[in-house]
């Protein structure tokens, strides 16, 4: 039986507790897919929202699918030498990867982590916008509300509706979960996302990862109706067009409904 009891405590965690978070970005050389590479921009926005320097423990995991070229990633050395603290890792492969096998690659590795390493996971896109110091926000917003519902995002381009006295709060229906630029769970929940990634039903109708992780956890722990999400959304997506298109200009792509902006700060840590 699934102890949905382990991932929804119900409780709000200290503040005073340092909790150890694991940023996982599944990622590709965009070029070889006829689509333009941002990487580099995202992690300008991550130094520029002050996440390298912050005193909260982040480490950050690329999963690169499988590209021909990966100097797309050489960008990274300056962060790794510049900010130490700042433990950044990747994680290649010898094969060419989908979005879907690379992710599910990606939850092969959590699931394989060690015990009380990484108290939770931001699963996050290659191709984002961050608020103002938006992990110090992310660590506070976490630790009031990450126990109360299965897994939680900090990106909501779907509908969400308020809770009374709750500023940052909203809820959504976990049926209608979509875009992964930050969602936010244990990692153990890794190990009830396995059995079902390769589902038939996904297989046929083309699921991509972020509706595959929706129903297996659905599959998983069908009680579990609710999911906490942040309001307004801490992150945005770039929209700068997927690399499945096959163009190098497209305009397509979920947003966030209420984005804070790169510029404001949400200041629920104050």
């Amino acid at each position: 039986m699934n102890n949905i009891h382990f991932f929804i405590t119900n409780l709000k965690i200290d503040y005073d507790k340092k909790l150890n978070y694991l940023i996982t970005i599944p990622c590709v050389n965009r070029e070889e897919r006829n689509a333009i590479n941002v990487i580099d921009k995202t992690f300008l926005g991550f130094e520029k929202s002050g996440l390298f320097e912050s005193n909260i423990s982040v480490n950050i995991l690329l999963f690169e699918s499988g590209s021909k070229n990966t100097n797309y990633l050489d960008f990274i050395n300056y962060y790794k030498d510049k900010y130490p603290n700042v433990k950044i890792y990747i994680i290649y492969s010898k094969i060419p990867l989908n979005g879907n096998t690379n992710t599910l690659r990606m939850f092969f590795y959590i699931n394989k982590l060690p015990k009380n390493v990484y108290d939770f996971i931001l699963w996050m896109d290659d191709d984002i916008f961050v608020c103002k110091n938006f992990i110090k926000n992310a660590d506070i917003w976490i630790k009031n509300y990450a126990n109360f519902s299965i897994f939680s995002s900090l990106y909501v381009p779907y509908h969400s509706f308020s809770i009374k006295n709750r500023k940052n709060l909203h809820l959504a229906n976990l049926s209608g979960f979509y875009g992964t630029c930050c969602t936010i769970f244990k990692p153990e929940l890794s190990k009830f996302i396995l059995p079902h990634w390769n589902n038939n039903h996904f297989e046929i109708f083309g699921y991509n990862p972020d509706t595959r992780f929706r129903d297996s956890v659905r599959k998983s722990f069908p009680t579990s109706h609710k999911i906490c999400v942040s309001f307004p959304s801490f992150i945005d997506h770039m929209n700068i067009g997927s690399a499945i298109q096959h163009r190098k200009v497209v305009n397509k792509g979920h947003k966030a409904l209420y984005f804070i902006g790169e510029d404001n700060d949400p200041e629920i840590y104050k």
